[in-house]
């Protein structure tokens, strides 16, 4: 049995998160499936460090992502992105190298993301899924092996999703823990299983192949909104 890398125990926080336990292990894929206002952002943020929860606990590698966040090497991905105009795509990894302790090298990043070919490229001229690659890259440079990733595909065609998908699989193989949210179905499917958020609680959590009738009833059924 693969070691849990992830852990997460009676989460809370306000409306948004409540009462979600769940486990990730070294190189498996976890999709937070639900609708928009569901809370799953809101769960990425707190497991990326960036949000305090006001009760139960998350361990990274055994260690709280909020107070001791250099315990585990991770990265994140949010659905908007990085917007550097002016800088190629060589110029923007170098930069934030400069910012990292320890980084990985600009040839490395490039090759993990698949961008070996676009280094001289400005970012101008990147199409919607080398701009998320890119993010990716920017996201690795610290030797992350735990990644958070923010509706990884959104706004992408089915051809550049598949390459994204493509790199997070191959880094999972190689012993990466993935976390991603989305809305779609046929997306969360590719993950290994598949957490299902409905008004912040996590009402199922299955491998991805018997992902069925409760992910239609969240994804589906009406809810007044809130902020994600």
């Amino acid at each position: 049995m693969k070691a849990h890398v992830i852990e997460v125990r009676d989460l809370q926080l306000n409306e948004a998160v409540r009462d979600v336990s769940f486990t990730v292990a070294k190189g498996e894929v976890y999709a937070l499936l639900g609708r928009y206002g569901s809370g799953k952002t809101t769960l990425l943020e707190m497991l990326a460090g960036l949000r305090r929860p006001t009760g139960g606990t998350i361990r990274v590698r055994g260690a709280d992502p909020y107070t001791d966040r250099d315990a585990a090497r991770s990265g994140t991905v949010w659905r908007d992105g990085g917007l550097f105009p002016g800088l190629t795509v060589a110029e923007i990894i170098d930069t934030w190298r400069r910012w990292t302790l320890d980084p990985i090298t600009r040839d490395e990043a490039l090759r993990l993301a698949r961008l070996t070919g676009h280094a001289d490229v400005p970012f101008e001229r990147l199409a919607p899924g080398r701009r998320r690659l890119l993010d990716l890259a920017l996201a690795l440079i610290g030797r992350s092996d735990v990644l958070f990733l923010d509706e990884p595909t959104a706004g992408l065609d089915d051809a550049a999703a598949r390459e994204v998908w493509s790199v997070l699989l191959l880094l999972a193989a190689h012993g990466s823990t993935v976390v991603i949210t989305t809305r779609d179905t046929g997306e969360a499917c590719r993950a290994d299983r598949v957490g299902v958020l409905d008004e912040g609680r996590l009402v199922t959590g299955r491998a991805s192949a018997r992902l069925g009738t409760a992910a239609r009833r969240a994804l589906h059924a009406p809810r007044a909104p809130f902020a994600a």
